[in-house]
Formats: C-alpha cells, sequence, structure tokens
C-alpha cells in the first residue's frame, strides 16, 4: 500500500508491505536504482548506507517484542531519501509510522512540525523516536534480571529460572546483534551525505548516536550480568546435586552392611544365635550398634 503527503514542498510517500508493482511506480516516478528496489523486496537486508545523486538509499533495523512470545526480533525500514522527498518502506509492524501518519492527515500543526524543516529533519525524527523507543526495552531487560538476580538467590526451589536465564540471554545476544551496525550507520549519516542532511543536523544524529551508544552500554552490562547468573545458577544446580548425591550414597553405604546380615539370616542354614529365642532382638541390637559405628566414622571424617 502506497500512501502520499505533501507539505511545505516536501513529499512523505509511506510503502506499507508493498508488492513489486508498488515499488516498479516508485522508482518510475524517482528514478531508484533497480538494486534498491530488489533490497526492499528482499527480507532483513543488511543495514547499509548507498549515496547516488538524487538521492541516499538507508536500510536500518530495529529490535521489536514480540508480544506472544516475548522474544525481540528485527523489523527492516528502508528509507530513499532526496533534497524534497522521504519513501519509508517498511512491513507495517512499526506502530510509529502507522501513528504518525494518522496524526499528519488529522492535524495541521503535526504536519508542520515533522515535515516544514525538510526531509533531512524527517528522517532525523523518524530515528531519533524509533531508537529512543529502544530504551523502555532494554530497561525491561535490566529489570527481568534483577528479578532472576532475587529469585536466584532467595529462593531454594528455581522452577525455569534456567529457561528465563536463557531466553533473557538470547534476546539480549539479539539487541546487540541489531543496535551493532546501527552504530557506524548514524555515524555515516552524521558526517556525511550534507547534500540531503544539512550540517545543522549533524548535531541531532550524533544525539541519536549517543542515544544507541548509551543503549549498547546497558545492553553490555546487562549480558555480562546475565552470563554471571546463568554461571551462579549452573553452581547451585551442581552443589545440590552433590549434596542429593551424596545424602543418597551415605543412605546406601550405611543400609548395605544392614541388608547383608538380614539376607544371611533369611537362609535356610544354621548361622550363630539362629536357634536363640532371643535372636531377633540380638540381631537387631547388633544392626543398630553396626549403624551407630557407621554414623560416628561418617561424623569423624566429616561426610555428614
Amino acid at each position: 500500500m502506497l500512501r502520499t503527503l505533501t507539505h511545505a514542498g516536501t513529499t512523505w510517500i509511506d510503502a506499507v508491505a508493498p508488492n513489486e508493482a508498488e515499488l516498479q511506480q516508485l522508482q518510475t516516478t524517482y528514478g531508484f536504482h533497480e538494486l534498491d528496489i530488489e533490497d526492499c523486496l528482499s527480507q532483513h537486508e543488511r543495514p547499509k548506507l548507498e549515496e547516488y545523486d538524487e538521492y541516499i538509499f538507508v536500510v536500518f533495523h530495529i529490535p521489536r517484542a514480540e508480544p506472544r512470545t516475548g522474544r525481540i526480533v528485527r523489523e527492516e525500514v528502508n528509507i530513499f531519501l532526496g533534497q524534497q522527498f522521504i519513501v519509508t518502506v517498511h512491513e507495517g509492524a512499526l506502530p510509529l509510522l502507522g501513528l504518525w501518519w494518522q496524526q499528519c492527515e488529522q492535524s495541521e500543526g503535526r504536519r508542520q512540525e515533522l515535515l516544514k524543516n525538510g526531509a533531512g529533519f524527517f528522517l532525523y525524527e523518524l530515528m531519533a523516536k524509533l531508537f529512543d523507543d529502544l530504551f523502555p526495552m532494554v530497561d525491561a531487560i535490566v529489570r527481568e534480571l534483577r528479578m532472576l538476580e532475587d529469585q536466584l538467590f532467595a529462593r531454594e526451589e528455581h522452577v525455569n529460572v534456567l529457561r528465563q536465564i536463557l531466553t533473557l540471554k538470547r534476546n539480549i545476544i539479539t539487541m546487540r546483534s541489531i543496535l551493532l551496525p546501527q552504530r557506524s550507520l548514524v555515524a555515516i549519516l552524521e558526517h556525511k551525505n550534507r547534500k540531503f542532511v544539512s550540517e545543522e543536523l549533524a548535531l541531532y544524529f550524533d544525539d541519536i548516536l549517543d542515544a544507541i551508544e548509551r543503549q549498547w552500554s546497558l545492553l553490555d552490562t546487562a549480558k555480562e550480568l546475565v552470563e554471571a547468573l546463568q554461571d551462579t545458577h549452573e553452581s547451585w544446580l551442581t552443589h545440590r546435586t552433590n549434596s542429593v548425591v551424596k545424602v543418597l550414597t551415605l543412605f546406601s553405604g550405611t543400609m548395605l552392611p544392614l541388608t547383608l546380615i538380614t539376607g544371611l539370616y533369611g537362609m535356610n542354614v544354621k548361622l550363630p544365635l539362629a536357634q536363640h529365642p532371643d535372636a531377633f532382638f540380638v540381631i537387631l541390637c547388633g544392626m543398630g550398634s553396626l549403624l551407630a559405628l557407621m554414623f560416628l566414622y561418617f561424623a569423624r571424617k566429616r561426610w555428614l
């Protein structure tokens, strides 16, 4: 779907999940390179910036949380930026663009705010808002890490804690893999392409880069923390397993001689004290004494 809006000499075309025919229409109108059209049709093109005489083509990725699974996935945004136009191409999973379009349709003030300073300023506003919206996602990861840390050290039973840790670790890795190439992409926008992005906007793009760097720093700390939590959880599981094995081994070691004695006296052969009237109590007392001696020995060896 193609939708077009023009204000103060600047045109914004929003292509929501466009098909090949619609992209070909854009190519015919603005003279876009055919390889850029192919990139828009392909899924998960690498982040990049291509510069031409009449426009620049920008591909960048934004992390997005799946509401159903909680997993973080990457959403691709393709942008054609000229001196008097900007074309945004996406699959429609970015609510921000839909919200902006609705606001611009309904409000003259909103159109003035977004488009009066040209296409380059619109690109800055879009990228700044998209990357600023990542802070709640990063904060949610940090909060979940703190919660897991409290659970890990406060509870004796750790049901599904390892699964939560691994899910969180996967989300951190995904976020880092998405943000890493965006750092260099925004830096290029900051220092180059003055034909389409004016000198005055360099400071604004530097602000976006600063936001990405802060998010990267928070994720770097979260990565170290989640790895430490995983190591701690595995150490705790190993310690608990060893404790259980220790108890079972002591139980088996103490029961083995007692089982041997009862097994021998269960045989249909003549054994000492077998005909004694108080044989049961004598054997029981002997087994109790043997058990006490074994526990005393284990205690002196500090095995208990």
